[in-house]
């Protein structure tokens, strides 16, 4: 058996594997890649909206060709169809083709010297003195000091280091298709909540041009194929005039973080370790800051020889300092949120639109944080008057929880 060996090593090539890599690159240490698909970049996810202001720290241009469109708004509607609009007199997002985002990645991890391997599909982890060994199906493998799992949400190496995966209750399936033909303003994200259109979650219609859309939706307990054919039949009407010019399947994390992000040379980051916004599912920006620290931590680690647990807990301090009071924020507007009758998410609806906090979040929001516009509407009387409502439908999720 051939075994390479490294510093550092990467296991996936999605945005937060990258930029762990570039930044660990960076910093002067060999590392590689592990990719176990052929081509980086497929298959793809993603819904691809990211704020301009996440690309901007994470070192990611937006005048690149992986930009397709880019909007300044979002429209939320109700189970009944009440509506409100947040939004910026500029752009605040970008529609990226993740595909092309994650080769521009891979092109700057690699101009700094990571070296990408592609068909390496990590399966085992075996450890060694001052390191470990990533064995592939195919027999291959690769010695190195830290490795930096950045797999996604099937990761299959979280569970054999003796780290806690992300519960499978919380994990919920995607469907989405990009079409043509349909008709609307390129400059607003359409988000849509309910039971009737997708439990637990919501259906989205992101724009790519005034013709073209990218429409998908997550849910639980339903399926996404029916649930997502019936949005668009009541969103756009019958199916003859749309084209389909691709579709996708995924996964999306609704619970925050796990427990613990590291452990004695190894350290987990972006989906895999559950570093993603609760509320949206959206992983590539707070993923990516976390994946900022993970290369950092990774090389210094590998550089000076202080690969142990003691050492690499800094990367787990260091991103919940920054992340943590965000991701228990709105992991508990999310839990709150799928306990939600239809009428009393109307009645929340009401209650900002009264309130006027779609112009206040219009004002002060953050595309990325959600944690402080959600604590400031807690504020509201008429916030407020609905949280009796809504503490009812909470304790009458819990005692279906518990029936079950």
């Amino acid at each position: 058996m051939v075994v390479e060996e490294a510093d550092v090593a990467v296991v996936g090539a999605g945005p937060t594997g990258l930029i762990a890599a570039r930044e660990a690159s960076r910093r002067g240490v060999n590392v590689v890649v592990l990719e176990e698909h052929r081509e980086i970049g497929v298959p793809c996810h993603c819904a691809g909206l990211l704020s301009i202001e996440g690309l901007r720290r994470l070192g990611i241009p937006q005048d690149e060709k992986f930009v397709q469109n880019k909007v300044r708004g979002a429209r939320f509607f109700s189970p009944s169809g009440l509506s409100f609009t947040v939004e910026k007199k500029e752009s605040v997002a970008c529609v990226v083709d993740r595909r092309a985002l994650d080769n521009f990645l891979a092109e700057q991890a690699s101009g700094l010297g990571a070296s990408i391997r592609t068909g390496f599909h990590a399966e085992h982890l075996r450890r060694v003195d001052g390191g470990i060994v990533v064995l592939s199906r195919r027999g291959e493998a690769l010695t190195s000091r830290v490795v930096v799992d950045a797999e996604g949400v099937a990761s299959r190496i979280v569970g054999e280091v003796g780290l806690k995966t992300l519960p499978r209750r919380c994990v919920l399936p995607a469907l989405q298709f990009d079409f043509s033909g349909v008709s609307l303003n390129p400059d607003y994200v359409e988000i849509h909540l309910g039971s009737r259109v997708a439990p637990n979650f919501f259906a989205w219609v992101i724009p790519l041009r005034e013709d073209a859309a990218r429409v998908g939706l997550a849910c639980k307990g339903a399926s996404p194929r029916a649930c997502l054919r019936r949005f668009i039949r009541r969103r756009f009407g019958s199916h003859g005039h749309l084209r389909v010019l691709a579709s996708r399947s995924g996964l999306v994390v609704t619970c925050g973080p796990i427990e613990k992000t590291y452990t004695d040379n190894m350290i987990v980051v972006g989906d895999a370790a559950g570093q993603v916004k609760p509320l949206t599912g959206g992983g590539v920006i707070l993923g990516g800051e976390c994946a900022l620290i993970a290369g950092e931590v990774a090389a210094e680690a590998a550089g000076e020889g202080k690969t142990n647990k003691g050492f690499l807990e800094r990367y787990e301090r260091m991103w919940r300092r920054r992340l943590g009071l965000e991701f228990r924020v709105t992991g508990l507007a999310r839990k709150v949120l799928n306990s939600l009758s239809d009428r009393t998410l109307d009645r929340l609806f009401r209650a900002v639109i009264d309130g006027g906090l779609d112009e206040e979040a219009s004002a002060s929001g953050d595309m990325d944080m959600h944690g402080w516009t959600i604590l400031r509407m807690l504020r509201s009387r008429e916030v407020l008057k609905v949280l009796p409502e809504a503490l009812r439908d909470m304790l009458a999720q819990l005692r279906r929880e518990q029936h079950i």
